[in-house]
């Protein structure tokens, strides 16, 4: 394996572990939601509730979670480019095994050139 392919591989390992971070804080925003549902349905005032579900915590954790998904999503994107890109795929094949637009394709495939 070259080392461009091999930090292809580590790049989307690190998209893995994004991913699971920001489903983590997902769940427990989520777990933090449901449990001020309760207390409102158990009689609380929604300020309390509102109070007790933190959510500024979460919202800052969930945010933080998503832009590190979008940055390790991106340089995973690049990456691939590169080493497809060495390997004789074209940008409009590479649009179309991504699914986006040409215009798309070209400016990653100008970042991957441009990190070589």
């Amino acid at each position: 394996m070259s080392t461009a392919e091999s930090d292809a591989v580590q790049s989307v390992e690190n998209l893995i572990h994004a991913l699971a971070d920001a489903r983590a804080a997902l769940r427990a925003a989520e777990t933090a939601l449901r449990r001020a549902l309760k207390k409102v349905e158990g009689g609380a005032d929604v300020a309390t509730a509102i109070v007790a579900a933190q959510p500024s915590e979460t919202r800052n954790t969930i945010n933080e979670a998503l832009t590190a998904v979008e940055h390790s999503r991106h340089e995973a994107r690049r990456m691939a480019f590169a080493v497809a890109l060495d390997q004789g795929m074209s940008i409009g094949e590479l649009a179309r095994a991504w699914g986006f637009s040409r215009q798309l394709a070209a400016r990653y495939a100008k970042e991957a050139r441009a990190g070589e």
